[in-house]
């Protein structure tokens, strides 16, 4: 990826996903993720830790 496509990405996830994230315990962030990953076979392999990794970085980013 890009630089530009990673700061997409992270920006994406900010829009979407952290507004739930945030009230989310990491286990079941980490749940949904893989839940996610079994509906969706198409998802590229370890994407789903990916976004559990980014998911995280802007959960506890000070």
């Amino acid at each position: 990826m890009t630089t530009e496509e990673i700061n997409q990405f992270r920006q994406k996830i900010s829009e979407t996903i952290m507004p739930l994230a945030v009230n989310m315990k990491d286990v079941d962030i980490k749940e949904l993720i893989e839940h996610i990953e079994k509906e969706n076979p198409e998802l590229p392999e370890g994407f789903g830790n990916m976004l559990y990794e980014q998911v995280l970085i802007l959960k506890y980013k000070k």
